[in-house]
C-alpha cells in the first residue's frame, strides 16, 4: 500500500474532526491516498463517541471555566482529554494488511505504534482482555480508565487509547498517545458527580494512565514523538510506500471547512442524547 503521512500540527477540535473525515470520504472516493496524520489541540479539548449522551458527558460550564473545547468525534469510545499528546489517525481501505475485523486491524496498528514507542526507549506491552460488558456499559467510563484489547501498556499503565469506525470497505481510527499525564483532568470535567466522587476518579485515572514523559529520562517534544512514530510505521509495514506531505490537499481543506462548520461546530452534531 502507499501512504501519505502529514503533521498537521495543533488545530481546533472541530477541525482536526473534520479533516480526519475529509480525508476518510477522500480514501471512500479513492481521491486520496491511504493515510498516517498526526495531530495536536488548540485549546486542549474533550472529545467524546459518536453514540455517548452529551448531557452524561461534558459539565459545558466547567469546561469553560478551565479554557477547554469539546467535540463529538465520529469513531465510537469514550471521553477523552485531548491536552499535551500526539493524535494520530490512518485511514485506508480494509485491505492488504489492515484487512480482516477490527480488532486485527487494531493489532497492526498498534504493531507499528509500538515500534514508534520503542523508538523512543519505551518497550510496551498490548493488552491481552477484552472489556467486560459492565464496564462498557458504565456511564461514567473515560476512555483511559481501562484498556480493550490490542491497545498499549506499558507497566500495566494505558499510554495509548484508539477508536475505530468502518464504512464502504474504508475505516478510520484514531488514538491518543500522552505526552504528559493530564487525564485526571477529565474527572473535573464530567457532569453529576460529587467531590469526593472526582477525587477518586482523578486519582484512579492517575493510577491507570501514563505518559511518554514520565517514562523518559530526557523528555521529547511533539514533533520528536511523530518522527520516532513515523518510523516506526515504516520499519514496521516494510513492503509498504510513504511519502512525507508538507499539507492535505486544496479539496480535502474545503471540504474540512465544511464540514466545520456545518457538523462538527454545530449543537446538532454535537451536544445530541
Amino acid at each position: 500500500m502507499k501512504w501519505r503521512i502529514l503533521n498537521t500540527g495543533k488545530m481546533s477540535p472541530a477541525m482536526n474532526m473534520a479533516i480526519d473525515e475529509a480525508i476518510f470520504i477522500g480514501v471512500k472516493e479513492k481521491r486520496s491516498l491511504p493515510t498516517i496524520r498526526f495531530y495536536g489541540w488548540d485549546p486542549p479539548a474533550v472529545s467524546f463517541g459518536y453514540n455517548q449522551e452529551f448531557s452524561k458527558e461534558i459539565d459545558l460550564e466547567a469546561l469553560k471555566k478551565i479554557g477547554f473545547g469539546y467535540v463529538r468525534r465520529p469513531t465510537g469510545g469514550r471521553a477523552i482529554l485531548h491536552d499535551e499528546e500526539v493524535t494520530y489517525s490512518v485511514i485506508a481501505p480494509i485491505s492488504e494488511n489492515l484487512s480482516g475485523n477490527i480488532l486485527e486491524s487494531y493489532s497492526e496498528i498498534s504493531r507499528a505504534l509500538a515500534q514508534g514507542l520503542k523508538n523512543l526507549g519505551i518497550e510496551v506491552e498490548f493488552e491481552k482482555s477484552e472489556l467486560s460488558s459492565h464496564h462498557q456499559r458504565q456511564a461514567v467510563n473515560p476512555c483511559f480508565s481501562s484498556s480493550s484489547r490490542f491497545e498499549l501498556n506499558y507497566q500495566k499503565k494505558k499510554i495509548v487509547g484508539s477508536a475505530q469506525v468502518r464504512k464502504d470497505n474504508t475505516f478510520l481510527q484514531h488514538g491518543s498517545i500522552l505526552l504528559q499525564k493530564n487525564q485526571s483532568k477529565l474527572a473535573y470535567v464530567i457532569p453529576n458527580l460529587s467531590n469526593e466522587q472526582r477525587k477518586r476518579l482523578a486519582v484512579y485515572l492517575s493510577k491507570k494512565t501514563i505518559a511518554i514523559n514520565e517514562i523518559l529520562k530526557e523528555s521529547v517534544n511533539f514533533d520528536d514523538a511523530v518522527s520516532a512514530l513515523i518510523s516506526g510505521f515504516k520499519m514496521t509495514w516494510q513492503t509498504d510506500e510513504f511519502m512525507v506531505s508538507e499539507d492535505i490537499e486544496t479539496w480535502e481543506k474545503e471540504k474540512a471547512k465544511f464540514l466545520a462548520s456545518t457538523k462538527y461546530l454545530t449543537g446538532e452534531w454535537d451536544k445530541r442524547n
